[in-house]
């Protein structure tokens, strides 16, 4: 009793005293508030291990408010329980203006493994605001615990003063069981939970393969990383429709979230069906849903009812299932059928047909929205929420970056002409010097009777070649930063967003999705970093795993690390160790936009015509018409319209592949760890698969990296190239 006391008041005093309990303080400082005349903390949701977190910077003045304008340098320093070979620093300038009591800040911060404390430095004129980093720690309920699947659900402004039926938090135990491969509940719990109920279940559950984040629909942001952790997103129909009128930036982050490859699912539909020209308005695809017939065939009901729970390991920094079967004399089948019995709302199964009336979706560039024409879909049936489910896709999947154990894909993206061991000229210059030094120098001191020298020529001599072979290394690498790009942009035509309201004349744009790999290598220290836009998300790619074995260091709160994150105006600066003198650093960029469609094609003749509307040079342009015909078109210029020519599946394979991965020969054998995984990510993995796509009509176009998407500017480029795709209507 004592020790459940003393938890509910530690969870009690990590709750911001702020409207929104979604939140919870995971920092503080400074160290010396009453000195500094302020206090600062940090505020999170819920917290996942890769992505971006949303934060807020909360400054609340001790007094009668903010007597001057203050001009403060916040440092952030996540840590794990060990140090790790990848601890950062994130630095954000912060103006907090004068005569305020209170002043909020919210902020998107790259997380790239799990955060188990989080030390905090204010700096004013450059001077720390205290004598140390304060070192702030956080409840198990708000951190990660190893989900595969995190699911967002958006609770409604309104929701405590109305009595409507959208308005209820989702009661979430059939998806639960079904999204998180989590045990079948006990028979007797037939009736919805109270919307309190349902919150107590979201936050304390424990088990299983999915996590639930809860947000406010007042706290959504305009900004999509704010939702690159969640897979999923429940969100009623009337709050979409309210963000959609009035909350226009903060929908279109949704649907670049979407495009980006999440699922979004809605539900309570108006009956009179959405306005014309709403997004939620899109022509279904029947496709999206793969109807369960038989939901018992996908349940397991053979094997035991297994409770899976996931265990920390704080040396590697990584999670195991304890899984153990509770009632080893029944099996998920005799669960399944007491449900059964009782007529639980969960066992419910209806046809085809009805199934369609029920539920129907549309794709949006990698993702999904699921449109539930039900009120009060919660807790569901088995049977609908196995129809929604996308089996084998996680976010480390989607994304192709494992942070914490490796990425074989690191091999791949490695610049060829730095790096590389002159192996064959060493191998060279070493027999060169051993037949020097050995019988022809032997021969010559011989015959002129000074055999004595060799006491002094051969060490002088190995000095000087082993020098000469040092410096050979070093200046082949040559004096310039060097960059390698492959950048691949999925444009969805089938869905255009819409004109520019202030130029109703321009080209409709369409959701755009830019996946970069980066690769650079530099020959001096460059203070500069590497600046990537803001609503990028950025993940570093490694060859190693996070902690190294058998090095165990507690982390040091007043130590910045060697990794450093600095967030500017319009960009965030990656500078330290992202960017090591001599070492090859690799990064994967993804960015969801909105733009028009840099081609056009032209089929009503026959034979196909293509016509250039981008800015730069196409060296190769392909088609697939959806009829089994491939069409190919080289060396269109910008404005130009060229007539496309039958192409062999061979021909479009060939010139695809070239660009969208490194050859097999130029790829070094990497050593495979137990840890590393396949690594393409989705987007990558579709681009492979293009030539194959005989069903829809689809395209591909060969061009230049554009100059602005290198993020180090002053730097040799070399193997770069752009793969622009997309699906037509």
């Amino acid at each position: 009793m004592v020790v459940a006391f003393i938890a509910l008041l530690l969870a009690s005093a990590l709750l911001p005293s702020g409207a929104d309990a979604a939140e919870y303080e995971i920092g503080y400082g400074p160290s010396a508030s009453a000195k500094a005349g302020f206090r600062m903390s940090v505020l999170s949701e819920q917290i996942s291990q890769d992505g971006v977190q949303p934060l807020v910077l909360r400054f609340s003045s001790i007094g009668n408010g903010f007597t001057r304008q203050r001009v403060l340098r916040v440092l952030l320093r996540p840590r794990m329980t060990y140090q790790t070979r990848l601890d950062y620093q994130y630095a954000v300038d912060v103006t907090v203006p004068e005569g305020i009591t209170t002043f909020e800040l919210p902020i998107e911060m790259p997380c790239y493994y799990r955060w188990e404390s989080l030390a905090v430095e204010i700096r004013e004129n450059g001077r720390s605001l205290g004598r140390y980093a304060t070192r702030g720690t956080f409840a198990s309920f708000a951190q990660d615990w190893g989900q595969e699947v995190t699911i967002g659900i958006v609770e409604p402004t309104d929701a405590p003063s109305k009595s409507g039926i959208w308005e209820k938090m989702p009661d979430v135990r059939a998806i639960t069981t079904v999204i998180g491969e989590d045990m079948l509940p006990e028979a007797g719990e037939r009736d919805r939970m109270s919307p309190r109920e349902a919150k107590n279940f979201i936050d304390h559950h424990t088990t299983g393969k999915v996590r639930y984040r809860v947000q406010r629909e007042a706290s959504l942001r305009e900004s999509w990383l704010a939702y690159s952790q969640l897979d999923i997103m429940i969100v009623p129909a009337p709050v979409l429709i309210r963000l959609e009128r009035e909350r226009p930036a903060r929908f279109r982050a949704l649907q670049q979230w979407v495009s980006s490859g999440g699922d979004l699912w809605t539900y309570d539909l108006p009956a009179s069906g959405f306005d014309r020209g709403s997004w939620l308005a899109t022509e279904p695809e029947k496709e999206l849903v793969q109807f369960v017939k038989d939901p018992k065939i996908l349940m397991q009901l053979a094997d035991g009812n297994v409770n899976s729970t996931p265990v920390y390991q704080a040396y590697s920094g990584s999670f195991y299932r304890n899984d153990y079967v509770p009632d080893q004399s029944r099996n998920r089948g005799d669960f399944y059928k007491e449900l059964l019995d009782e007529q639980n709302p969960v066992t419910e199964v209806i046809d085809q047909e009805q199934m369609n009336q029920k539920l129907s979706a549309f794709s949006y560039g990698l993702g999904r929205v699921a449109l539930i024409n039900d009120p009060d879909p919660f807790p569901g049936s088995y049977q609908l929420w196995l129809s929604l489910k996308r089996f084998n896709r996680s976010w480390e999947s989607r994304n192709g970056v494992n942070i914490s154990g490796g990425n074989e894909s690191y091999w791949h993206w490695l610049i060829a002409a730095v790096g590389r061991p002159p192996v064959t000229a060493f191998v060279l210059l070493n027999c060169f010097f051993v037949l020097l030094m050995g019988p022809v120098l032997y021969f010559f001191l011989r015959r002129r009777g000074k055999l004595y020298w060799l006491y002094f020529l051969a060490p002088a001599m190995a000095f000087m070649v082993t020098s000469g072979l040092f410096l050979y290394a070093f200046v082949s690498d040559g004096f310039t930063n060097r960059a390698k790009l492959r950048q691949i942009t999925w444009i969805d035509a089938k869905h255009p967003v819409g004109q520019s309201a202030s130029d109703p004349q321009s080209p409709p744009t369409y959701p755009q999705l830019d996946q970069i790999r980066h690769t650079y290598y530099t020959i001096v220290d460059s203070n500069l970093g590497l600046k990537f836009p803001l609503n990028s998300l950025v993940l570093p790619v490694s060859n190693f795993e996070l902690i190294p074995g058998y090095q165990y260091r507690s982390p040091d709160p007043n130590d910045s690390g060697d990794h450093l994150i600095e967030q500017l105006p319009d960009a965030r600066r990656y500078y330290g160790s992202f960017l090591a003198t001599r070492t090859q650093a690799e990064f994967l960029e993804t960015d969801p936009t909105f733009g028009p469609l840099p081609v056009r094609f032209e089929t009503d003749k026959g034979t196909p015509t293509v016509t250039n509307f981008g800015t730069q040079r196409f060296s190769s342009v392909a088609l697939l018409d959806g009829k089994g015909g491939r069409w190919i078109a080289f060396d269109l210029d910008p404005d130009a319209t060229a007539t496309m020519h039958p192409a062999s599946p061979s021909t479009i394979e060939d010139i695809l592949m070239e660009n969208l991965e490194p050859r097999g020969s130029d790829i070094p054998q990497a050593y495979r760890s137990f840890n590393y995984t396949e690594d393409r990510s989705e987007l990558e993995s579709k681009f492979a698969t293009l030539n194959r796509n005989l069903s829809e009509k689809v395209f591909f176009a060969i061009t230049e990296v554009e100059p602005e998407r290198f993020a180090l500017p002053d730097c040799n480029r070399e193997g770069c190239a752009r793969i622009i795709a997309g699906v037509l209507p």
